[in-house]
């Protein structure tokens, strides 16, 4: 179907990724994990209602599908050493990558202040919107539950760095 597709489009069809439509409403329901030789009766859903058509969504990608099962895509929020919000960094990752890689490709990107302790640390805020649950440096990326929002900051030198 992708090959079809690209022909049609004149677009890589490894760069299409499709996404199956809910029956009854037309709202896009999931996307349609890519596979070989499957055919489009085996991929659509069973429809219950007789009169019903089912419609296949498709989207253009930047990226190859098979680069978006291997890797993940975040978004950090760099608040610096003073808890202000800040500029917002996007990342594609691969699911082994630790979030020490991550790290160190926001370090790259940010300006640490040269009175401060020149490491970072990434977190999430519990459920309760205050609470901080710090990452750990050797999780892999592919661990870290979606969705999710990540915040990055600083470490002061006044703080125990562990």
């Amino acid at each position: 179907m992708a090959t079809k597709v690209g022909e049609r489009l004149k677009y890589e069809p490894m760069k299409l990724r499709f996404t199956s439509t809910h029956t009854a409403n037309g709202q896009a329901n999931s996307i349609i994990k890519r596979g070989l030789n499957q055919t489009v009766a085996a991929i659509l859903p069973p429809s219950y209602v007789p009169s019903s058509t089912t419609v296949i969504l498709y989207e253009k990608l930047e990226v190859s599908i098979i680069d978006l099962e291997a890797k993940r895509g975040l978004m950090v929020t760099w608040i610096g050493t003073h808890n202000e919000r800040g500029l917002t960094y996007p990342f594609l990752l691969s699911k082994t990558s630790t979030v020490q890689d991550l790290i160190e490709g926001l370090s790259k990107q940010v300006r640490l202040t040269l009175t401060g302790s020149g490491k970072i640390r990434v977190f999430t805020f519990g459920r309760d919107g205050e609470t901080r649950d710090e990452l750990a440096v050797a999780e892999t990326i592919g661990n870290i539950p979606d969705p999710v929002e990540l915040f990055a900051e600083e470490i002061t030198w006044e703080e125990p760095v562990s």
